[in-house]
């Protein structure tokens, strides 16, 4: 019994010291880790809005294009239409245009 009062201070006393030259060995490396990790988001963060607004900017002119070469089929729907006798009619009414003759 004696001896477990002797060993338990000793044990504690290593477990101290191991903790405190840990703390002491691993606390600027880890200062330094979380500033790269900082840093890295930050990057990310600024790299990814970036790289949305380029994406949106791309997209909003691709339905720029896209509508405006649907005008352009409107507009020559619209004069084929009208170039068929009552063809102006039929686009005041909304009438479908007759059946293809087979």
């Amino acid at each position: 019994m004696e001896s477990l009062e002797i060993l338990a201070p000793a044990i504690i006393t290593v477990i101290l010291i191991l903790t405190v030259g840990a703390v002491v060995l691993l606390r600027p490396l880890s200062k330094q880790g979380a500033a790269l990790l900082e840093q890295m988001l930050k990057d990310r963060r600024e790299g990814r809005e970036g790289h949305q607004v380029e994406h949106l900017t791309g997209a909003l002119a691709n339905l720029s294009d896209r509508v405006s070469l649907l005008e352009e089929r409107l507009t020559f729907t619209e004069s084929l239409i009208e170039a068929q006798p009552g063809g102006r009619a039929r686009i005041a009414s909304g009438a479908d245009a007759p059946p293809p003759d087979d």
